[in-house]
């Protein structure tokens, strides 16, 4: 029966062994030295006795320092040698002493038991023969030169019936440890592989999972619950600490979910929370969840009713409308106007044109594409935009873009993001062109501190939005323009959300207006807080 040894168990084994045997091989040298007179040991041939109880303590001693120094494995015919030599040199002692008298035979056991944890079955019961053969030759010496009854040899027989008896009974209950034990490893291996895979899982979830004290000290965030709560990741020495309104939660010691603004730009996230277990102390587990996403799955079944509406009565009012505007543009190319009848037709014209664009916006919300997204670089991408896009106006323009991080790979459809982009840069071409005769638009691409996900600022030279308005811009039909209709940003926001965008403006250090597009993670699928 082969047991396959794990060689750093079988070196810890031989060191306790080789302390064994130092110790044995010591307590033997100092017998000789500061032993009675009248003592058992070396009785029937002293100096051989002394001879080889000096020779076995040094050979002790070497192999003490050479096991608790030595790294690499061990070869079978070392060990052999090793329990070899103990075997012998206990024999040669157990003659010296008398063999009737000194037990020193029975120390082999120890010897044969530590070969059947270490050696393979045919090397551990070949040191269990040669052990009984040393044994019963001992008897036949003294037998030989009349020092011992012929009865000995049952004494010797019994020792070695007790030898195998050790070796056999050892080498069963080594092998049963050893399954046991490459059982629990093969457990601890499937169990830290489901750790692995369960800890993948929880980071890579859209979902916010955080495990915290009644104290509010995390023991469990993973990357989303940081991104929508503003929680730098802790270093590895560092106590992390959750949001003093999630520890309020936490106090409250009952299981209940509570929407709260967390963020720089207060985005709305649901909290659940429930404790662990049963006590009033137990840590507590919360479930944090963009609303915005609940919020895109209202939007589309609000889009959808939408567009079955807008479908009923598109060509009720563009038939029309196309009439208008035609006849409109028929008579103001007639001769017979004045100067003010040209000037109403322009109007009517206008105006015509105006509803056209509301309606057509209008459908293109109402048609809910669902988006189709694929992974590319936002720089390439904004290179290509600058160099092939022009405003709706003429006016003076100037685009730059700067490029902050390596990081810029989004997972968003391109051609909505084409619709936003035209969408902010043409506002903003149109007001730097109103306020200093030539726009001025700067885009610039970095990565969030905390997630690495890409975040684009929308910067132009205009005179931006008063502060009182900057909640209802994203308002339907809200304007300040008198030739606006209002749709422009809320198509821009009901697209960002379609693609896991959040849109918001600010101002930046030099109190710019800008507009900033922070990206879904590419691999996560997230929104940024």
């Amino acid at each position: 029966m082969a047991i396959a040894q794990d060689h750093i168990q079988q070196r810890a084994i031989m060191r306790v062994y080789s302390a064994y045997r130092f110790a044995l091989a010591g307590a033997f040298f100092v017998a000789l030295i500061f032993g009675p007179a009248k003592s058992t040991l070396g009785t029937s041939a002293p100096r051989l006795f002394a001879v080889v109880a000096s020779a076995y303590a040094i050979f002790a001693l070497g192999l003490l320092v050479r096991h608790y120094f030595m790294t690499g494995r061990y070869s079978p015919t070392q060990l052999f040698f090793e329990f070899f030599v103990d075997i012998g040199a206990i024999i040669f002692m157990s003659y010296c002493s008398g063999s009737a008298d000194s037990g020193l035979p029975l120390l082999l056991i120890v010897s044969i038991s530590a070969a059947s944890i270490t050696l393979s079955s045919q090397l551990s019961l070949a040191i269990a023969a040669l052990a009984t053969i040393t044994a019963i030759s001992e008897v036949t010496v003294h037998t030989l030169y009349e020092r011992v009854g012929t009865q000995q040899f049952i004494v010797a027989g019994i020792t070695g019936m007790a030898y195998f008896s050790a070796a056999i009974a050892i080498r069963y209950l080594s092998a049963r440890i050893v399954k046991t034990q490459q059982l629990a490893e093969r457990r601890r291996t499937d169990i830290e592989k489901l750790s692995a895979i369960n800890q993948r899982i929880v980071q890579r979830m859209q979902t916010g999972i955080i495990v915290m004290s009644q104290t509010g000290h995390i023991k469990l965030i993973n990357a989303a619950a940081q991104e929508l709560l503003d929680i730098r990741p802790a270093a590895t020495d560092q106590n992390q600490y959750a949001p003093a309104m999630l520890i309020e939660m936490a106090k409250e010691g009952v299981n209940h979910s509570r929407i709260i603004g967390v963020g720089p730009q207060h985005l709305d996230v649901h909290v659940n929370m429930t404790n662990l277990e049963a006590h009033d102390h137990s840590d507590c587990l919360l479930y944090i969840e963009n609303i915005s996403k609940i919020t895109q799955r209202a939007q589309n079944l609000k889009l959808a009713s939408l567009g079955r509406f807008t479908a009923s009565i598109a060509h009720e009012i563009r038939n029309p409308l196309s009439a208008i505007s035609h006849a409109a543009q028929l008579l103001a190319e007639s001769p017979n106007l004045d100067s003010s009848d040209t000037r109403f037709a322009d109007i009517i014209q206008s105006h015509a044109l105006r509803m056209n664009d509301i309606i057509k916006n209008i459908l293109e919300l109402s048609r809910g594409r669902s988006p189709q997204p694929q992974r590319f670089s936002l720089s390439e991408w904004l290179q290509n935009f600058i160099d092939d896009w022009r405003p709706t106006e003429h006016c003076g323009l100037s685009m730059s873009l700067e490029k902050q991080g390596e990081f810029d790979t989004v997972n968003v459809d391109r051609s909505q993001l084409s619709q936003i982009i035209s969408n902010i840069a043409d506002n903003g071409a149109r007001h730097g062109a109103a306020k200093h005769g030539k726009a001025e638009l700067l885009f610039r691409c970095h990565n969030s501190p905390r997630s690495g996900a890409v975040i684009l600022d929308i910067i132009d030279n205009g005179a931006g939005i008063n502060p009182e308005d900057e909640d209802k811009i994203f308002e339907p039909f809200f304007t300040t323009q008198s030739q606006g209709n209002g749709l422009g940003l809320y198509l821009c926001r009901e697209l960002c959300l379609a693609n896991q965008i959040h849109i918001y403006y600010q101002r930046t250090a030099l109190a710019q207006s800008c507009f900033r597009l922070q990206f879904s993670h590419p691999d996560r699928g997230t929104l940024l807080d």
